[in-house]
């Protein structure tokens, strides 16, 4: 090319900078095949995935090396996306005109009030200085979101619902109002707002998917095995992490699938207990006592003291001595026997509610 026909070209170029990042924000790199940056974009999006797959294959393959997974998924997901956005406003800008982007600088950017809606819907609104759509669309999107940590889980996926309609309203809307516009036609805004609630979507689905599966999901206390640490309808978050880096240890309160002899017995929900004795451990239960090791055990989280015998046994190894704290009323490893490391989904953690009581479990 000719430098008079490159500077044609770069005449006629009208990339939009904003667009840039939000694309971008949608996935790494296609902002920069926006800009005219294809090979770039093409890296950044490959490298995008393969870090994703990485890092996940790090954590949850027979590697065992979850720290380091956990390094390479946060420069997927955090590191490498911010660059990104970064980048890709450079790339759209450095393929515009100075003419263009001198021109561009003029007035609020339409594409800029964009992004920052879909931060928090009504910001793109005070950026354009429209006050009582900003305002009200921030009020709405508070109150759906505190309908959407409803207890009832259809009333909560009706919130989540009318939080995704009410983006598309919000994105639509903020485009509309900026004073310039520099699309011939509303398919560009439209297509964005069809990926940008797709895309979320579906990543949504798949972390919360995946957030539950392998790093942490909430349960609650339906009988009164627990008492008086924990309470029924106790809502508590489970740590499925903590025993990728460690060994459970003893009084920790933990969540495990049925042993073999509970599912023969036709149990198929989790329970929850406190570890009382770890592998190769002697325990026994007389007088009112538990013995670890022929060593008594002070237990403040009791309020009986058990009525019942047992042992003494060794522990075997990767298993576990597990006890309600409600010691008279407790279906645990006394009736039953050990609890396999394998069927150990986590650690208890949090009580999230009722407000009253949240707080941290650990120690308790």
């Amino acid at each position: 090319m000719y430098p008079s026909e490159q500077h044609s070209a770069q005449e006629t170029s009208r990339k939009e900078p904003w667009l840039a990042v939000n694309l971008s924000r949608l996935l790494p790199g296609i902002g920069q095949i926006y800009a005219g940056k294809r090979l770039k974009g093409y890296i950044i999006l490959l490298s995008h995935l393969l870090l994703i797959g990485i890092g996940g294959w790090l954590i949850l393959g027979s590697t065992n090396n979850p720290l380091i997974g956990i390094a390479v998924l946060t420069a997927a997901l955090l590191v490498l996306p911010i660059w990104n956005l970064f980048d890709a406003h450079q790339s759209a800008r450095s393929a515009n005109s100075l003419r263009f982007e001198s021109t561009r600088k003029q007035s609020k950017d339409a594409w800029l009030a964009v992004f920052l809606s879909s931060f928090i819907p009504g910001l793109g609104h005070a950026y354009l200085k429209q006050w009582l759509p900003g305002i009200l669309f921030f009020i709405t999107f508070i109150a759906i979101a505190i309908v959407a940590v409803s207890k009832n889980s259809v009333i909560a996926l009706i919130a989540n619902l009318l939080q995704i309609v009410l983006i598309l309203i919000v994105l639509y809307h903020v485009y509309n109002a900026a004073p310039v516009r520099r699309e011939q036609s509303q398919r560009t805004i439209m297509l964005f707002i069809a990926g940008f609630v797709g895309i979320s979507v579906v990543l949504s689905t798949i972390l919360a998917a995946a957030t539950r599966q392998f790093v942490a999901e909430t349960r609650y206390i339906p009988s009164g095995a627990m008492l008086p640490t924990l309470q029924i309808n106790d809502r508590l978050v489970i740590d499925k992490l903590a025993y990728r880096f460690r060994r459970p240890k003893r009084g920790e309160i933990i969540v495990f699938s049925p042993t073999q002899t509970l599912q023969k017995q036709n149990f198929h929900d989790a329970f929850i207990k406190r570890i009382i004795g770890l592998p190769g451990d002697k325990v026994q239960v007389k007088g009112g006592q538990v013995y670890i090791n022929d060593q008594p055990m002070t237990e403040t989280y009791i309020s009986d003291k058990p009525q019942y015998r047992w042992g003494p046994a060794i522990i075997p190894p990767n298993s576990y001595f597990v006890l309600g704290d409600n010691r008279n009323n407790s279906y645990d490893s006394h009736y039953w026997g050990f609890v396999p490391r394998e069927n150990i989904i986590g650690k208890a953690t949090q009580r999230f509610y009722p407000f009253d009581r949240a707080g941290s479990l650990v120690g308790k």
